[in-house]
């Protein structure tokens, strides 16, 4: 047995390992379980912050599901913003607007039940698709009829004239007028609020039959193998990135109808499994882009192992109140910009200068997130009003609030998901440092000598400094300052290792 595991007994056990031992547990400082690599310790998600009837079913379908709440927690700010997206913006200040679209996305495993959290969410929006719909089938019906009618008058002017019968003049300034009468004719088509895994071209083409927004909604992660490209062998992925940020889309093809969109509105609800996060990162182009930065991410506890057989199902209130809710804000008909009251704009002052501080630090390996982590927590903010009270009234600091509590999940999530994706180099050396720290089998080493066991991979003792700070922060070991040697210089820190992560994440002291 090593001194470390000795130690590690002691702690663990209470006692001491031999009566020579210079370690009591007395003496020891208390330690809490490091936090396990592989899982972050995330928060849970807020449901309290969603409006009542959305809590309430988020809530129950997690049970009847016996899915994460954090996984229905998510993709229900999605059909907030379906709802919302195409008719209204936030102002935050006098040069700065959002749109109200989201990206969240739900990572967990194979097994998870994810395409049904996501059709329970999504059920009462295909329902009120196909009643509009059917609503206006005949009025569509017309309107194509009418359009072939212009055609067909044109092109008869058009021969009249050509052919001199009659009088020209006459004829030439009726084809004139049917022209126009074409080129302004506005074309009807069936309601789309939502479609599946589609083409970028497709779906740029969607979005403008419908006035420039659209909802794609996917328990697969095949839309990730179409951004990159999969039809195409390139990536396209403008629609993604304009259709978040509201910028205009114009589009020129060859062969294929134009493509113009000047405030393009995209949501996209999405589950995943992890190995499609781990290619994310893998692509250096969705990266650079900023495309990952984009996401709201929610790491998914799994239930697997402990989900009950035969939960409650779910109450016939919750799901019509669900019902009625998503109805009443899909059929809001008022648009406009929303504004802050200033005491919610006093909390996004106070949250933006928080999220500074943390891009300049433990978040700089994300700061493509952390960019956007205030504008997405207003887009919320606004979502959260918007279902309780009139867009006349500004978001009061209560609501702005309830989106700070969402905004602070999301923030660990990202980290675990950039962890996840190996967007943090400093989490994949700190798991280096572990393992050669947990191989050594001491509970206590110099710096120096950790230096000298992992000089084939740092060039530099201060290139340790970032991993070490991770491995603080998980709590895996404490590092002390200590006195200045009998020669007067300054001896290394020394670095005292955790008892309780001994074995911890699968490591040990022969690995």
């Amino acid at each position: 047995m090593s001194n470390f595991e000795r130690y590690a007994d002691e702690v663990q056990d209470g006692l001491t390992a031999d009566t020579n031992s210079v370690h009591t547990v007395h003496s020891v400082p208390e330690w809490d379980k490091p936090i396990p690599f592989s899982n972050p310790n995330t928060p849970y998600f807020p449901v309290d912050a969603l409006p009542a009837p959305v809590a309430a079913f988020v809530e129950a379908l997690a049970e009847t599901t016996q899915t994460p709440p954090e996984m229905s927690g998510i993709l229900s700010l999605g059909i907030l913003a379906t709802a919302f997206q195409s008719k209204y913006e936030v102002q935050i200040t006098p040069d700065w607007r959002e749109p109200l679209c989201l990206y969240p996305v739900a990572v967990a495993p194979p097994g998870e039940r994810k395409s049904a959290v996501i059709s329970a969410l999504s059920g009462p929006v295909y329902e009120y698709e196909a009643e509009q719909r059917e609503f206006e089938a005949a009025e569509i019906a017309q309107n194509q009829t009418e359009r072939v009618l212009l055609e067909k008058a044109l092109q008869a002017a058009q021969n009249s004239a050509a052919k001199g019968k009659g009088n020209f003049e006459a004829k030439r300034q009726e084809a004139l007028d049917l022209s126009a009468q074409l080129a302004n004719f506005k074309e009807l088509h069936p309601f789309r609020l939502m479609v599946d895994d589609t083409t970028p071209e497709k779906l740029v083409d969607m979005m403008e039959l419908q006035g420039g927004s659209i909802t794609v909604a996917s328990a697969e992660g095949g839309v990730f193998d179409s951004i990159a490209g999969r039809y195409d062998r390139a990536a396209n992925f403008d629609i993604y990135l304009k259709g978040h940020a509201g910028d205009t889309i114009s589009v020129d093809r060859i062969g294929r109808k134009s493509n113009y969109i000047a405030k393009p509105r995209l949501t996209m609800i999405l589950t995943i499994q992890p190995s499609v996060l781990h290619g994310l990162m893998d692509n250096a182009t969705f990266r650079g882009r900023g495309l990952c930065g984009r996401f709201l991410y929610a790491m998914c506890r799994s239930k697997v192992g402990r989900r009950e057989v035969s939960p409650a199902p779910m109450s016939s209130s919750t799901r019509a109140e669900y019902r009625q809710f998503v109805r009443r804000i899909l059929a809001d008909q008022g648009s406009g910009i929303v504004y802050l009251s200033p005491d919610a704009n006093t909390i996004r002052e106070d949250y933006q200068a928080y999220i500074e501080k943390k891009l300049g630090g433990e978040w700089e390996h994300m700061r493509d997130w952390g960019g956007k982590a205030v504008g997405a927590m207003v887009r919320i903010a606004t979502l959260l009003h918007l279902s309780s009270f009139p867009s006349t009234e500004p978001i009061s600091p209560e609501t702005m609030a309830g989106a700070t509590s969402i905004a602070e999940f999301l923030g660990a999530h990202a980290e675990a998901a950039y962890q996840a994706m190996g967007a943090d180099e400093s989490v994949e050396d700190a798991k280096y440092l572990w393992r050669r720290i947990a191989a050594s089998g001491e509970a206590e080493i110099s710096k120096r000598d950790l230096f000298r066991l992992v000089r084939g991979k740092f060039k530099k003792a201060e290139c340790m400094e970032a991993p070490l700070r991770v491995l603080m922060e998980y709590g895996y070991i404490r590092i002390e300052d200590v006195e200045r040697d009998g020669a007067g210089r300054k001896a290394s820190q020394k670095i005292k290792v955790n008892p309780l992560a001994y074995g911890h994440n699968g490591q040990n002291g022969h690995n």
